[in-house]
C-alpha cells in the first residue's frame, strides 16, 4: 500500500497575514488538480472557521473526510482532510501555552494542542497526529521565555502519542505539523529519542527527488526569498521546523520520497506564495506484516539510550530554571502590589481645593493603580502558580521515566 501525506502551515492569521483569501484559493486549486494525489492532508493556522468550511466545501469531492480540532478562544488552527474514513478522533490541549498578557503573540488564546485522527486506509489503522507548538519569538535561548513551555509541550506530545498508539491496534503512526523546533533543538531530540519516530525527509529512499522550485535542503520556514517572512538576525538561510515523522508496526513502512514543496504559486501574475512556510510531502510504502507475539513488560518499559537520558536531564534543568524564574516573577509581582498600593493612597491632595485637571489626573492614576494591582495579584496568585504546577508535573513525570528506564 502507498500512502501520500502533506502538511502545511497556511499562515491564516486574519488582519495580520497577507492575501489570505487568494492564498487559500490557490491551495484549493492545487489540491483539486487532477495531477495531484494526496491521501491525507494536515493543515495548521486555519484560524477562521469560515476558512475551514470553505476548504471543506471545495475539497469534499476528493477529500470527503475532515476534522477541525476546536480549542481555546479562536480554535487550535489544526485540521485534517482525508480520502479515507476517519474512524476516531481525540485531542489534548497543552497545559502550558504562553501567557494571556502577551496579546501580541496570541498563542495562549489559540489553545494549541495535539490532535489525533484514526484513519482507516485499506484495512490499515493509521494514527495521524497534527500539532503546532508554541512559536519561538526570540531565536536565541537566553531571551526565549517560551523555551520551557515548548519543552513541556514536546513532552506532553510524547505522552499523548504513547498513550494512544497501542502496538496491537495501530498499524502506522504519523506525526505531522509545525513543531517550531529545529532538528537540533532539545524538544525535537526528546520526541525522536523516546518515541523512536523516523524523520521522513532524512529517511527517504529517493533523495534525488525534490521540488525544483524549492531545492533539496529541507528548510521550510524563514526562507530569504519568501516576501511574507520578516527577517531576524538569527534567520540564516531558513530553518526546518515542519515535519512528517512516522513509524509502523514491525517496521513495515518505508519512506520512498519526501521533500518541501508549495512555495510560489505557479503562473501567479502577482507573485503569490502559498504561505510563509513550505509544505512537506511524503510518500510511504506500507507492507502488511502480522505479529502474534504478546507484548512483554520489557517492551512496554522501553530502555532509553544514554543520549536520550542526557536530553531528559537537560530538559529537567531548563524546566527547573523556568520554575526559578517564576518564583522571581512572583516576588516582583508582590513588590509591585505594595508599590502600587502606596501610589494609590498617595498624592491625592484635597479634592475641594484642586482644579478639574488635577482631579482627572488623580482619577487616571488611581484607575491605573487598581488595574495594575489586580493584574499583579492575578499573576501572583493564579497565573504563575498554574505555570509552576505544569512545569513541576512535567519534571516529576520525567524523573519517573528516568528511574524506570
Amino acid at each position: 500500500m502507498q500512502l501520500r501525506v502533506l502538511t502545511l502551515n497556511i499562515w491564516g492569521v486574519h488582519f495580520v497575514a497577507k492575501l489570505i483569501d487568494q492564498r487559500i484559493q490557490a491551495l484549493v486549486e492545487h489540491l483539486t488538480n487532477p495531477d495531484v494525489d494526496y491521501d491525507i492532508i494536515g493543515l495548521q493556522e486555519v484560524w477562521s472557521k469560515s476558512d475551514y468550511k470553505y476548504l471543506c466545501s471545495q475539497l469534499k469531492s476528493i477529500y470527503p473526510h475532515s476534522y477541525y480540532f476546536l480549542s481555546g478562544l479562536i480554535g487550535s488552527g489544526c485540521c485534517i482532510f482525508s480520502k479515507h474514513p476517519i474512524i476516531g478522533v481525540f485531542e489534548h490541549r497543552y497545559t502550558l501555552n504562553g501567557f494571556p498578557h502577551k496579546i501580541q503573540h496570541g498563542d495562549w488564546f489559540c489553545g494549541k494542542l495535539i490532535g489525533l485522527c484514526k484513519i482507516l486506509v485499506n484495512g490499515y489503522v493509521v494514527n495521524v497526529y497534527n500539532t503546532h507548538l508554541h512559536a519561538n519569538y526570540h531565536h536565541v535561548i537566553p531571551k526565549d521565555i517560551y523555551l520551557g513551555h515548548r519543552i513541556c509541550q514536546a513532552y506532553e506530545l510524547i505522552q499523548f502519542i504513547e498513550s494512544t498508539s497501542a502496538a496491537d491496534t495501530t498499524d502506522m503512526t504519523i506525526l505531522l505539523g509545525d513543531l517550531n523546533l529545529t532538528s537540533d533543538d532539545l524538544g525535537f531530540k526528546l520526541i525522536q529519542g523516546i518515541l523512536q519516530l523516523n524523520d521522513s525527509f532524512l529517511q527517504r529512499i529517493n533523495k534525488d527527488v525534490f521540488d525544483p522550485a524549492v531545492g533539496n535542503n529541507g528548510k521550510t520556514c524563514d526562507l530569504l526569498d519568501n516576501p511574507y517572512v520578516k527577517p531576524h538576525p538569527y534567520q540564516g538561510e531558513g530553518q526546518r521546523i515542519d515535519y512528517i515523522l512516522y513509524k509502523a508496526r514491525n517496521d513495515s513502512a518505508k519512506c520512498i520520497e519526501a521533500y518541501p514543496t508549495l512555495h510560489k504559486v505557479p503562473n501567479s501574475p502577482t507573485g503569490l506564495y502559498y504561505s510563509d512556510h513550505l509544505a512537506v510531502y511524503a510518500l510511504f510504502e506500507v507492507e502488511k506484516k502480522t505479529c502474534s507475539q504478546k507484548t512483554s513488560d520489557n517492551q512496554i518499559q522501553k530502555s532509553l539510550d544514554e543520549e536520550t537520558r542526557e536530553n531528559l536531564r537537560a530538559a529537567c534543568i531548563i524546566v527547573e530554571e523556568s520554575i526559578q524564574r517564576i518564583q522571581r516573577h512572583r516576588l516582583f509581582c508582590l513588590l509591585l502590589v505594595i508599590f502600587l498600593i502606596f501610589v494609590l493612597f498617595s498624592f491625592n491632595g484635597n479634592p475641594l481645593s484642586n482644579g478639574y485637571l488635577y482631579l482627572i489626573l488623580i482619577f487616571v492614576k488611581n484607575l491605573l493603580s487598581l488595574i495594575g494591582i489586580a493584574f499583579a495579584v492575578w499573576l501572583f496568585a493564579v497565573g504563575k502558580p498554574v505555570e509552576r504546577n505544569a512545569l513541576n508535573a512535567m519534571q516529576n513525570s520525567t524523573y519517573l521515566r528516568l528511574n524506570n528506564s
